[in-house]
């Protein structure tokens, strides 16, 4: 499996906010380039769920993908942008129905 592990990004507890944890993949370096998902394995809770980015989604019951890179992108954009987008959703599927 080809994978980037960044021993600084930690998914620190179950049921981390997503911004909590996207503010933590920008502060450890922001999310590479030609990655689709951040996941993590399980381990010992002292040991940390140190966070890989990979193109495999996969969840097992070692594995539990985190996020995809559309989550964090989308995370990054403004609420005016985010209104624009979901007004030109609407808009296409409005045509499409017609």
């Amino acid at each position: 499996m080809e994978y980037i592990k960044r021993d600084e990004l930690v998914h620190k507890y179950p049921g981390m906010k997503d911004e909590e944890f996207f503010a933590e993949i920008d502060r450890t370096g922001g999310w590479p380039v030609g990655y689709r998902f951040v996941q993590f394995f399980h381990s010992s809770e002292c040991s940390g769920r140190v966070c890989i980015f990979t193109n495999n989604g996969i969840n097992t019951g070692w594995w539990t993908t985190v996020a995809s890179a559309d989550d964090y992108y989308w995370w990054k954009l403004s609420s005016a942008k985010k209104a624009e987008v979901v007004k030109e959703a609407r808009r296409q599927l409005i045509r499409q129905l017609r």
